[in-house]
């Protein structure tokens, strides 16, 4: 079973977006909400270390969801087969007349498929459900690719409260980097999907601004309050 690149590519910009996202929001909320240096520090790495977890095992169990689900597909497609085996056969050759192959040719290509219970599986699993095995996703896999891009993507903002700066100044610092990372990473999805990498860049820019707006809103909030 071979990995699918574009699940593990999926499970990457995710997790980095989601760390980058939600860190970035908890450091704002935190610094204007007049903490000290050090309870926004342990407060980022406390929620880093739970959405590692969180998004590692969600992503596991995500992943294994779907290939059992595929599993069950494939086998009510064998059941079909096995109970309803005209009613497939004209199954078939739709599929056939949809694909493209010459109406003069459907007939023969039609018995060459259906002369074998597997061959007709595999083409059915293939044509009509959609479904290739050998891309199938390793969850163990996207788990790991996961974890490690939720971290990625939670370093820069946190990385400013390692050093001993004035809290305002690590906040802004952390804002320059989470931005620049932001854009960064737009960028790179762009440049892996062919799409335009100053649209790619800005969208995911203009996310995490947003989120760092919201962080910082409430923090400022609670900050009052208190």
């Amino acid at each position: 079973m071979v990995s699918n690149t574009r699940g593990l590519i999926r499970e990457a910009i995710f997790g980095i977006n989601d760390g980058l996202v939600a860190t970035v929001g908890l450091v704002s909320g935190e610094a204007l909400a007049h903490q000290s240096h050090r309870a926004v520090l342990i407060a980022a790495l406390s929620a880093v270390g739970a959405a590692v977890v969180s998004m590692a095992v969600g992503s596991y169990l995500a992943t294994v969801s779907e290939n059992e689900y595929r599993q069950k597909e494939i086998h009510d497609q064998q059941r079909l087969i096995d109970r309803r085996p005209e009613r497939e056969r004209r199954h078939v050759r739709r599929l056939l007349h949809q694909i493209g192959v010459p109406p003069t040719t459907v007939a023969p290509v039609e018995a060459n498929i259906v002369r074998s219970r597997q061959g007709w599986l595999n083409f059915m699993v293939r044509e009509h459900l959609g479904i290739h095995l050998e891309r199938n996703e390793r969850p163990l896999q996207n788990a790991m690719v996961m974890g490690m891009a939720v971290i990625v993507g939670s370093s820069p903002p946190v990385i400013p409260f390692f050093w001993p700066w004035p809290l305002v100044l690590a906040r802004n610092i952390t804002w320059v980097f989470a931005v620049v990372s932001a854009l960064a990473l737009g960028a790179i999805k762009g440049r892996i999907t062919s799409t335009s990498l100053w649209r790619s860049a800005l969208s995911f820019g203009v996310l995490v601004s947003l989120s760092s707006l919201v962080g910082s809103l409430i923090g400022l909030v609670m900050g009052q309050i208190a």
